[in-house]
């Protein structure tokens, strides 16, 4: 039945318009990158935000089916096609079209109504401990990317976890790009906001945005959220990592606990280890 699904993902051309690629083969690599980076089991609530026809999602679900998956996009023929052909298989997994505007998905998008992002906040309050989101944040703007972190954020259980890909500018990627190593070709590449923002192309700065790390991690603490783990990947050049984007895994803090509750691991007391030195000796 899956592989069913997937070969009707083949024939669609909205395959196209979420990166195009086999999308089984997109679909295993996205899943695998999930389980290895947060603990996904069986108890996990998971949002797909911005889950596009639902390749990563289908392939999740194929390494055994969490407890809830949600999947939310801006697109409607995505969503009609997610509704169609997954949720009927999965009583587990639905689907919310939402609403949200993007420069680069737009022509998608026609006048059907979109769930306000009012109500997905109040229906998914601190609602899930997993979220991932594949190409969404690759294709936003500053204006919006801390906008659209905080919506996470308020849909996270606290300590809940959030994987998302983007491009990240660091002394090596900035290196790189600046002496054309980079996979993507940037021929018109442009550095906005005093070099803090890399558009790969000026003529449409959201196929390729990158952002300087310093300012992905004040994006996403300024949304509640501290970055927990970074992987960076082959989009740099020089054979760094295995992923098309670079990876960040952010968490929701659980709330503060009082002083009595903390285990404090002790501090070696050197002046003391010297003494026990001289005695032994």
């Amino acid at each position: 039945m899956i592989s069913a699904i997937f070969e009707k993902m083949r024939s669609t051309e909205m395959n196209d318009w979420v990166g195009g690629s086999d999308p089984e083969a997109v679909g295993d690599a996205s899943a695998d990158i999930i389980r290895r980076m947060m603990p996904v089991s069986p108890e996990s609530r998971v949002l797909d935000f911005g889950c596009g026809i639902g390749r990563g999602m289908l392939s999740l679900l194929r390494g055994g089916a969490p407890a809830k998956v949600v999947g939310m996009d801006i697109m409607p023929p995505v969503i009609s096609f997610c509704q169609e052909n997954i949720a009927p298989h999965f009583p587990e997994v639905s689907f919310d079209l939402i609403e949200g505007a993007n420069d680069h998905y737009d022509q998608f998008i026609g006048d059907q109504f979109r769930k306000p992002l009012t109500q997905i906040k109040q229906d998914y309050k601190n609602y899930f401990n997993i979220a991932y989101a594949f190409s969404v944040f690759t294709h936003i703007d500053r204006k919006d990317f801390v906008d659209l972190l905080k919506l996470v954020e308020a849909m996270l259980a606290p300590g809940g976890y959030f994987l998302f890909t983007c491009f990240t500018l660091t002394e090596f990627s900035r290196k790189m790009v600046d002496h054309r190593q980079t996979i993507f070709p940037l021929a018109d590449k442009a550095y906005v906001d005093n070099g803090e923002v890399l558009w790969g192309e000026k003529s449409d700065p959201l196929a390729f945005i990158a952002f300087d790390k310093q300012l992905l991690e004040n994006m996403a603490w300024e949304a509640g959220l501290a970055i927990m783990k970074v992987e960076y990947s082959c989009w740099m050049g020089g054979n760094i990592g295995s992923s098309l984007h670079d990876l960040i895994v952010v968490r929701k803090p659980l709330p503060m606990v009082g002083q009595e509750e903390i285990v404090f691991t002790p501090v070696l007391d050197r002046n003391n280890l010297s003494s026990q030195s001289r005695s032994i000796s």
